[in-house]
């Protein structure tokens, strides 16, 4: 329900410039001592919002999401499909009907974990904006000059529109650019180290479990 009523107030935000200026420079107290450099290293700012925005959202979506238990519904998913199809083709109704049942329990689950990791992202969504609001102004008015040297051009003004589609600011490409790879590389090392963890401590159980067996 919180959801559905912050949306409207967020489509309002994306929609109206002067709302967007208004909470941008709202939030510029506390983002343009941290992340403004006096407006002389437009690029040092964008890289260090992408950094903290980042490390954030992934570190927050990884903790908050069953990762294990994601995998198995999704593998579950695939079986009951197999399964499905290969009952109907042998014309088998009450099977099926028993594999449409259990399908129905998995997709209720599923929606209702989903349900809760959506609260999560409303948090990070919230934090995200207010950055990009920042940004949003301050990429405009709070820098030194609006220009920077590129491999393929030594003059590039960040605030014009980039080769895509010629509404999207460079600026906005160039924080892409800079944190798509980051969340991708944090997302990778966090599951590994989240799947090591969780093998290690099955691997104590089962020792204690054969030491307790064997005394």
């Amino acid at each position: 329900m919180m959801i559905l009523m912050m949306l409207p107030i967020l489509l309002i935000v994306i929609m109206d410039p002067n709302a967007r200026t208004a909470l941008g420079g709202a939030v510029g107290g506390l983002f343009t001592p941290l992340f403004g450099f006096g407006g002389e290293f437009p690029v040092w700012t964008l890289f260090a919002c992408s950094l903290v925005l980042i490390v954030f959202t992934t570190t927050v979506r990884h903790f908050f999401t069953n990762w294990v238990d994601q995998g198995r519904q999704k593998h579950l998913s695939s079986w009951v499909q197999s399964q499905a199809r290969e009952v109907r083709l042998k014309g088998n109704v009450t099977k099926l009907r028993r594999l449409n049942q259990y399908q129905s329990e998995m997709m209720k689950k599923s929606t209702d974990t989903m349900g809760s990791q959506m609260k999560t992202t409303l948090v990070t969504i919230v934090i995200a904006m207010a950055i990009f609001l920042w940004l949003g102004v301050f990429m405009y008015t709070g820098t030194v000059t609006h220009f920077i040297s590129t491999p393929w051009d030594t003059t590039v003004d960040y605030n014009q529109p980039g080769p895509f589609l010629h509404i999207i600011p460079n600026w906005i490409l160039f924080y892409s650019v800079l944190s798509i790879p980051l969340g991708q590389v944090l997302g990778a090392l966090l599951k590994i180290w989240s799947f090591r963890r969780k093998l290690r401590s099955l691997s104590t159980v089962s020792l204690n479990a054969l030491g307790e067996g064997t005394s």
